[in-house]
């Protein structure tokens, strides 16, 4: 508290003494330093004036520092300055271009005779720096994006990027798709290839737009102008197309034809196989049943010739007739397709329009009705036992009604009893005969009994023979009748 009182009265002394020594001096001390204190100030001021009035004169025609337009600084530069080094860059333009494989090529601006625009621009950014307020305005922020107009000749243009090594279809490899392909043993998905073909057009337009927006560097692939595989291996759909291939492809099937099995191949399933409209896999009837009927061919035996050796001990050639094993080609294939289509691997058989008896030898298996014309004698076995031996009356050959040989026919009916009616060639009846056993085996001639005939076997044939049945006696015909079946052979020589 002493040490603050003994300051303020320190200060007081002061200003005391300052107040004495002012009076002391007088008056005309005092003006004279008033006005050397005004020259002072006034040659200050005229000095500030004149610095304002150069530095506005200056950046009439000049950029304030710190003026950057379109990223690029041109602070204190004249406008016309400016002018020419965009003018000059538009010169030196150079578009590189980056495409695949790594290739470049370039376009040059004065090949495209590219010109810089003056709009006026940056006059007109110019004139909002105000040069009489830069006091004011050099401190402001100075950036600015200006659209800075070029023009260029379409068709030098054009001839620059139709010259272009990346638009020569000699050079452009065109995009494959994602496929399925065969290996020989399963489908396999095959990945898309992409290619070096472009989308002209698009290309063109990308081009022409980085040129217009002045860019020094493009990538047609970041572009998006080359042309894209329309399926590609990520898709899926391929997979799942591959796997079905797979499975309807690996199906073993055999087909047991008795005296011989015919085994469908990997070739022969994909040969057959057809695309549906709605995407899946079926095989063809039009492309299987061809291969059905070839293994008909081979295999079947209806009328075929065939060697019978007779009850007399010798061997006859039997050349015609209907009777022997015959594929149903029709059953068959649609059995077939059945089972492909369902994947069941395994052996099936085919379906029979015709049996024989077995598929050994000549088809005959012990069950047979064996004639001999010659002999005017039939035969009959079941089981490789002879059941009936008998004199017959075949058909007269004086007449014109000799009875068909040299072949084997099925027995195609049984009637018990039966009317045979003869016809003659205007369609009336010729004659009325009731049986009472009727065993037809080719057409209208057939085994039965005739009741009215007395007597068999002999040349009876050759004057009084029938128009081409077997007359049997009517025990005979009976045991017959009771003992076979429709479909067993009937051998005439």
């Amino acid at each position: 508290m002493k040490d603050k009182k003994s300051s303020k009265q320190r200060l007081k002394d002061l200003k005391k003494a300052d107040q004495r020594i002012k009076r002391e001096r007088g008056g005309k001390s005092s003006k004279k330093t008033g006005r050397v204190l005004w020259g002072i100030t006034g040659g200050i001021t005229v000095c500030l004036l004149a610095g304002y009035v150069s530095l506005a004169v200056y950046y009439q025609n000049r950029f304030y520092p710190g003026t950057v337009i379109n990223d690029k600084s041109y602070g204190g530069k004249k406008v016309e300055d400016v002018k020419n080094i965009i003018k000059k860059s538009s010169e030196d333009y150079v578009l590189t271009i980056k495409e695949k494989d790594d290739k470049t090529e370039i376009i040059h601006g004065e090949s495209i005779k590219l010109q810089y625009k003056d709009g006026k621009e940056l006059n007109k950014i110019k004139e909002k720096q105000n040069s009489w307020l830069w006091p004011i305005q050099i401190f402001k922020d100075k950036d600015y994006t200006i659209s800075v107009e070029h023009s260029y000749d379409e068709a030098s243009f054009h001839q620059a990027v139709s010259q272009l090594a990346c638009m020569q279809d000699a050079n452009m490899t065109l995009p494959q798709d994602a496929k399925i392909e065969d290996d020989g043993t399963a489908y396999q998905v095959i990945s898309e290839v992409e290619g070096t073909a472009l989308d002209k057009e698009k290309t063109i337009e990308v081009l022409k737009k980085a040129v217009d927006e002045r860019k020094t560097e493009i990538s047609l692939t970041e572009e998006d102008c080359y042309l894209k595989p329309a399926v590609l291996q990520s898709d899926g759909g391929l997979a799942e197309e591959a796997e079905r291939l797979n499975k309807l492809t690996a199906t073993q099937i055999t087909v047991n034809f008795g005296n011989g099995k015919e085994t469908v191949t990997r070739d022969m399933l994909k040969s057959w196989m057809v695309k549906n409209d709605d995407g899946t896999y079926s095989f063809d009837v039009n492309l299987v049943k061809p291969v059905v009927i070839g293994w008909s061919e081979k295999y079947n035996t209806y009328g075929k010739p065939r060697d019978f050796k007779t009850t007399g001990g010798g061997t006859v050639r039997l050349t015609t007739g209907d009777y022997g094993w015959r594929v149903w080609q029709d059953k068959t294939t649609d059995a077939l397709i059945a089972a492909l289509n369902a994947g069941q691997s395994g052996e099936i058989e085919p379906t029979w329009l015709y049996k024989g008896q077995t598929h050994e030898g000549n088809d005959i298996n012990g069950t047979y009705v064996e004639i001999s014309i010659d002999q005017q004698r039939m035969w009959f076995y079941k089981n490789g036992t002879c059941l009936v031996d008998t004199p017959v009356v075949t058909g007269n050959p004086n007449k014109g009604h000799g009875t068909p040989k040299g072949g084997v026919w099925r027995l195609k009916d049984k009637a018990s009893p039966f009317t045979l009616v003869g016809k003659k060639p205007d369609g009336s009846i010729e004659y009325e005969e009731p049986v009472n056993y009727w065993m037809p085996f080719n057409g209208g001639i057939g085994i039965h009994d005739l009741t009215k005939r007395s007597s068999f076997g002999g040349e009876i044939y050759l004057t009084n023979g029938s128009h081409g049945c077997i007359n049997t006696p009517l025990d005979n015909v009976r045991t017959i009748y009771e003992n076979i079946d429709v479909n067993t052979p009937v051998i005439v020589y």
